[in-house]
């Protein structure tokens, strides 16, 4: 895991070395292993490597300032988290041995053994241990065709110097960020949008429109915009290629969606919960490859919780992970609360007694306060956040720091593969709706709401309310959209009134006529784009590595070929999941009703930083021209407005980017 950066002046300026090294510097958390640097003119075709503070004094690189005055318009920065191969060798950015293909890379493919093995066998030599030489010999064996054979999570960019390209990549899932910025002659990347705001050319200004999705619509992370204005996200499964022609962008990856309902009959059941566990060990087993130490985070779900099973026994039994870098057993990490209602410790306890894990636990809150670290945690994150829920996942990153764990497996992406949301009942119970009718939807409803906890009626409501925004005409959508989805009542009217043709575009684009399509809209739009976000920064921030075998790209690909009824089953989610784990988690967790998650006592929290939010609203706050302050200064006490969260984070992002 790594931080990248990098520009091209097509228009053959020199790039400014020292804001090259600022942007670097900005995301040295990234990477403090090891720090890399290559500059290029290419019209003369000269290529030079350099380095700087933490570079390993084994290369004898030269400083950047030995290279100051000259003129160099394509650049590389590389910021180097060390997990595969830890010498020098393993030293970014990297080239070819021919010295035409130089990478950029963060993220790791976790096949690149076998990958090595076959190019290998095809005549290709390789002199490290790490997945980014075997990933320079797969683009020179195949181009971009390479993206389908990797599993993993990758962003890149990859200067082809034979033929004046920029080859740019980011993983299916978006699991690694890739940011950039171009305006027809200069392109500037990074992992992080913090490293661009470095460059001139980059506007420092804020996305309106996005904070009004933020404020408005409580949705963050579901277009490619970003909170900056100009800076935008390369989409996941998409490739980039810039050369003096212009710049292409194009799809390369994309499941195919099994979009039925399905009915299973018990052997098919029994084979596919085969196959599924085998793809889900599979992506565990090559999960655990790592140079460093290993562990799991433990949430008390179902998720997090066959993770850590599955892991215990490939170390266990298959002695897939060197001792060395696991101990005598297995370290979980976990973020408890003291507030009975949102904690999971009962749960965390019945996986660390059946696999004897050593459990490591922290109480935000309680032993950190949030408002002592929003300002650090926001700055890390980038972008607003919906939720504190975020601060427990980096107190959780921060134990594994402190107890010197650098790798970490954990359960992210399983609720929207899986149908792991009660929300989910609604899209289901809409499709069967319409296709099998009102009967057999009031059937599922009365299964679906012993299964959740859940009153039948409300799930039919879901339903119902499901089947007119996906099959309604225009006019009788537009009032559905509208019911539940109000604005925040403390969002200025005259903001949202300049931006009220966001809501309907967005309800539209998001809008599903199936179980599966809510989920692939939720994979790839909606919701886990934020999650994965909220990891990335939060691990970064402390310089792990997170891990997520929920998305390797076989498990996904095979899911979705299946139909809804191995996701909803007998009424319950992840049903797939709780039957083929059978013997691997314990019951109680299997067959939980109700999950919590990285839940915070958030409503608590806001009511304790009652004075730090008064603060804010003192003298001119930067969010007066999104929000109504006066409102909020005359609600006592402010813990009582609706969503308060998102405006007291907005505020402290404005003013930690915008001063």
């Amino acid at each position: 895991m790594c931080g990248i950066h990098g520009l091209w002046h097509l228009d053959g300026r020199p790039a400014d070395l020292a804001r090259l090294r600022a942007a670097a510097t900005a995301m040295r958390h990234r990477g403090p292993d090891d720090e890399g640097y290559l500059l290029a003119d290419t019209r003369a075709r000269r290529l030079v490597t350099c380095g700087g503070s933490d570079t390993d004094q084994r290369l004898a690189l030269p400083e950047m300032e030995a290279f100051s005055g000259e003129r160099f318009d394509l650049a590389f920065a590389h910021r180097r988290l060390s997990i595969l191969d830890l010498s020098p060798a393993g030293h970014q950015p990297m080239a070819s041995a021919d010295g035409d293909l130089w990478i950029a890379y963060n993220g790791e493919v976790y096949n690149y053994l076998e990958l090595r093995d076959e190019l290998r066998a095809a005549g290709h030599v390789f002199s490290t241990g790490t997945d980014t030489e075997v990933l320079l010999a797969a683009y020179r064996a195949w181009g971009a065709d390479c993206l389908s054979r990797f599993n993993g999570m990758w962003a890149f960019a990859l200067w082809d110097a034979a033929n004046d390209t920029l080859f740019c990549a980011r993983d299916r899932f978006g699991i690694k960020p890739f940011y950039y910025y171009w305006d027809g002659t200069t392109f500037v990347f990074a992992s992080e949008p913090k490293a661009l705001l470095e460059h001139p050319a980059v506007p420092k200004r804020p996305n309106t429109g996005v904070i009004y999705d933020y404020v408005s619509l409580k949705q963050e992370d579901h277009t490619d915009e970003t909170f900056f204005e100009g800076i935008v996200k390369l989409p996941p499964g998409h490739l980039l290629e810039l050369n003096r022609g212009g710049l292409q962008m194009r799809k390369w990856w994309s499941p195919a969606v099994n979009l039925g309902l399905g009915e299973p009959d018990e052997h098919r059941s029994r084979e596919v919960q085969d196959r599924f566990l085998e793809l889900l060990t599979d992506a565990v087993r090559i999960r655990l490859r790592s140079d460093v130490a290993l562990g799991t985070c433990l949430s008390g779900g179902i998720d997090s919780s066959t993770i850590v099973c599955l892991a215990n026994r490939l170390i266990l039994q298959e002695g897939a992970v060197d001792p060395a870098l696991v101990g005598d057993r297995q370290k979980t990490f976990s973020a408890r609360c003291r507030n009975s209602r949102a904690d999971e410790g009962q749960y965390m306890r019945l996986v660390t007694e059946v696999t004897g894990a050593a459990a490591h636990e922290v109480y935000p809150g309680s032993d950190v306060a949030l408002w002592e670290e929003l300002e650090k945690l926001t700055w890390h994150q980038d972008e607003p956040f919906g939720s504190t829920s975020i601060f427990a996942q980096w107190n959780v990153m921060r134990l594994a720091a402190q107890n010197g764990v650098t790798v970490l497996l954990d359960g992210q992406g399983a609720d929207e593969v899986l149908a792991g949301y009660h929300r989910y009942y609604g899209a289901h119970l809409a499709q069967l709706w319409r296709e099998c009718g009102a009967a057999a939807a009031r059937q599922a409803a009365r299964q679906s709401g012993a299964s959740s906890d859940r009153s039948a009626a409300l799930l039919l409501g879901w339903g119902l309310r499901d089947c007119f925004r996906g099959t309604a005409r225009p006019r009788v959508r537009k009032v559905v959209n509208r019911f539940g989805s109000r604005p925040l009542p403390w969002v200025s009217r005259e903001f949202a009134r300049q931006h009220r043709e966001r809501g309907p575009q967005l309800r539209d684009s998001l809008t599903s006529a199936t179980l599966a399509s809510a989920l692939y809209t939720d994979l790839t739009r909606l919701c886990l784009p934020a999650l994965l976000r909220y990891e990335d920064r939060n691990s970064m921030a402390f310089s792990r590595e997170a891990r997520v075998p929920f998305l390797d790209y076989r498990l996904v690909e095979y899911v979705f070929s299946l139909p809804a009824c191995y996701r909803l089953g007998d009424g319950w989610t992840k049903w797939l999941l709780r039957e083929a784990t059978a013997e691997i988690v314990p019951d109680d967790i299997r067959w939980r009703k109700r999950k919590i998650a990285f839940a915070t006592p958030e409503s608590d929290w806001l009511r304790e930083g009652e004075g730090f939010l008064r603060d804010l609203l003192s003298g001119e706050p930067r969010s007066s021209q999104f929000v109504d302050i006066g409102r909020l200064r005359n609600t006592k006490p402010l813990a009582s407005q609706p969503g308060l969260w998102r405006w007291v984070n907005l505020e402290v992002w404005l003013r930690t980017f915008f001063g």
